[in-house]
């Protein structure tokens, strides 16, 4: 793996036009555009409705915007998305248009533009953050319903593996990232989170998706226990490297064990908040190069494959704010890879 400070995206934006909002990525992130999230056009864009579709007891209404697990509804469909899964039956786990615009819309526009693109990006909400956000009937997260929470982790490596297979027939390389902000979650007493039992479910889903061929990383926008997630079969670590720079330097022996492996680090370095209207490129470029010089302090000298993110999704900021971050990140890259 070859990055060099690649500009991409983490995935949800403010737009409320698909168009405007692929064409805006395509601008910025030339070498590994990303589809976009939509949630203010739609609650079914939200990031975990979007992935939903095909879980048995699935109960959603718009009007409310709220999602839930019928259980008492969902055993009697649970063997069908089985036989489905065992049938790799992608068609049936398939993400409809209404629930991703921006996906649909993405793909439309990229032909024409692949002579630019090195990968094309794409991402699935991450069975534990999934699993501790949608809860049963009573309001209890599907976390703690063990049979709901296997099936659903089948649900949402399917529908990585159907995005990778529409990408392909466009474009062949395709990297997958699986978000998992509440991965922050693990080990806090607030959340009784057995981690054997994360970490197999996050496995599911990479194996799969490299079972594709694709690359595999994992987002966690928040702090976290991050050798746990170095030791994950991944391609690329994402992270808040804006607020959390110091914190993940303390695990500088996972890191290179990660890199030595073949790994490769998203910096997260353009914050996804109103912290960028303080911000400047210099500025920015300082406080990435002192994250970098943290790992050479502690004897990681050779060159990382590195790209450059905002530091998690802009979607519940005004449009052009987003944007600021999108072309912020793009200026970076192109000025770190030089």
């Amino acid at each position: 793996m070859k990055f060099n400070f690649e500009a991409t995206g983490i995935g949800s934006l403010p737009f409320k036009d698909a168009k405007s909002a692929c064409r805006i990525i395509f601008d910025n992130f030339k070498s590994i555009p990303h589809w976009p999230q939509l949630p203010k056009i739609s609650f079914l864009e939200n990031m975990y409705v979007q992935f939903s579709q095909g879980l048995p007891g699935l109960v959603l209404d718009e009007r409310k915007n709220t999602i839930h697990i019928d259980t008492s509804k969902a055993a009697a469909n649970i063997e069908k998305v089985y036989e489905r899964y065992l049938d790799g039956d992608t068609e049936f786990f398939k993400i409809s248009e209404d629930h991703a615009r921006g996906f649909y819309e993405f793909l439309s526009q990229i032909e024409g533009r692949t002579k630019e693109i090195s990968f094309v990006k794409g991402q699935v909400t991450g069975p534990v953050s999934f699993a501790l956000s949608v809860t049963d009937q009573n309001k209890r997260s599907i976390i703690y319903e063990k049979d709901i929470l296997e099936v659903a982790t089948k649900v949402l490596s399917m529908k990585a593996r159907w995005q990778i297979r529409e990408i392909r027939k466009i474009f062949p390389n395709v990297i997958i990232f699986v978000d998992e902000p509440y991965l922050v979650s693990i080990g806090s007493s607030f959340v009784n989170i057995n981690v054997e039992d994360a970490v197999k479910r996050i496995d599911e889903v990479i194996d799969l998706i490299k079972s594709e061929g694709a690359y595999a990383g994992i987002h966690c926008c928040g702090n976290t226990d991050w050798s746990i997630l170095l030791k994950r079969d991944i391609d690329i670590l994402s992270f808040d490297t804006y607020n959390f720079s110091k914190e993940f330097s303390l695990y500088s022996d996972g890191v290179k064990s990660f890199l030595t492996r073949g790994g490769g680090i998203a910096w997260g370095i353009v914050p996804s908040s109103q912290d960028i209207d303080g911000e400047s490129k210099g500025n920015l470029s300082q406080r990435l190069k002192a994250a970098l010089g943290l790992f050479r302090e502690k004897g990681i000298t050779e060159s990382m494959p590195s790209l450059v993110t905002p530091s998690c999704g802009v979607s519940t900021l005004d449009e052009d704010r987003a944007k600021k971050i999108m072309e912020m990140t793009r200026v970076l890259s192109h000025d770190l890879s030089r």
